[in-house]
């Protein structure tokens, strides 16, 4: 084997990634993808949610279409932080920007309706201050 010359290129290490980053990895995957699955599921079934969330709510109805776009912006904001996670796991630092984006914005739907439990606004705030610990080591 030849020794490592001046003019090639040092190979770049490989971070290793911290073991409680790799069990909120998969805690976060496991998380957003049941609740994407389950709001892509309800935005198919966008009719029938809404006749029994507005048979058991009396306070708030809502039409198909309303409950449809509610769902589909849920749907997707799931989608969007279980792919971010997939960035976190690489270690790359746009990653928790856009579980950041995605987590502020379902902690502020949550704030907006007081109807809804305020667990999910906690939940997606410790995200981000667990997954915030390791920006240091994000690249």
């Amino acid at each position: 084997m030849e020794p490592h010359s001046p003019d090639t290129p040092n190979p770049v290490p490989r971070q290793k990634r911290p073991f409680f980053l790799e069990v909120l990895c998969i805690f976060g995957w496991v998380y957003f993808f049941v609740f994407s699955v389950l709001f892509l599921a309800g935005f198919f079934f966008s009719g029938w949610v809404s006749n029994a969330i507005n048979l058991y709510t009396p306070v708030n109805r809502f039409s198909g279409i309303e409950m449809r776009l509610i769902l589909g912006a849920y749907s997707l904001l799931f989608i969007l932080a279980f792919t971010a996670i997939i960035l976190i796991w690489k270690l790359r630092r746009y990653g928790y920007y856009i579980l950041g984006v995605s987590c502020l914005l379902l902690a502020s739907f949550h704030m907006a309706f007081p109807g809804l439990a305020f667990s999910g606004t906690i939940i997606f705030i410790a995200f981000l201050v667990l997954f915030g610990l390791y920006f240091r080591r994000f690249r």
